[in-house]
């Protein structure tokens, strides 16, 4: 009987190693994500963000269509759970050319981009980047008029 069941496990194991156990999923070394405009966004922004999944820490974002004059904000953003990270360094401004082109070159904590959902380009109102795109609300709640930014693009993760 020992036998027995002893010969089951390894003919189990077996199985799961020969029939079980295909080629694992590889992401590509360059993970693109276009960035199309979000949901009520009627600009002719568009773009792309490009993670190098090999290093897991190098983002480049590209963007054409943007009004010059406006502070643009990155985020990678979980939107269900008011989740979120900047891309590049504080305060997470896109540089835009007097054409409306960005071109971002940055470095992100390793592979934190696999905690989130989505990329989030903002247009932030007034001449002030403000660090919290989704509006978690404050402390004091209410007694506070929070300004949020406007997601303009944004970019499936998953």
């Amino acid at each position: 009987m020992k036998k027995t069941f002893f010969l089951m496990v390894c003919a189990s194991l077996i199985g799961v190693l020969v029939f079980g156990c295909g080629p694992q999923k590889q992401l590509p070394e360059k993970f693109e994500i276009p960035l199309v405009p979000s949901k009520g966004y009627t600009g002719g922004a568009k773009g792309m963000a490009v993670i190098n999944t090999k290093t897991g820490t190098d983002v480049s974002i590209t963007i054409s269509g943007l009004d010059p004059k406006g502070l643009y904000t990155a985020f990678f953003i979980n939107v269900k759970s008011k989740m979120f990270e900047g891309i590049g360094e504080k305060p997470y401004v896109l540089n835009v050319s007097p054409s409306g082109e960005v071109n971002l070159q940055a470095t992100m904590p390793k592979d934190i981009y696999r905690q989130f959902i989505r990329v989030g380009i903002f247009l932030n109102p007034g001449d002030k980047a403000i660090q919290n795109p989704l509006g978690v609300k404050a402390a004091l709640g209410e007694l506070i008029k929070t300004e949020t930014p406007t997601l303009i693009l944004e970019g499936k993760l998953r």
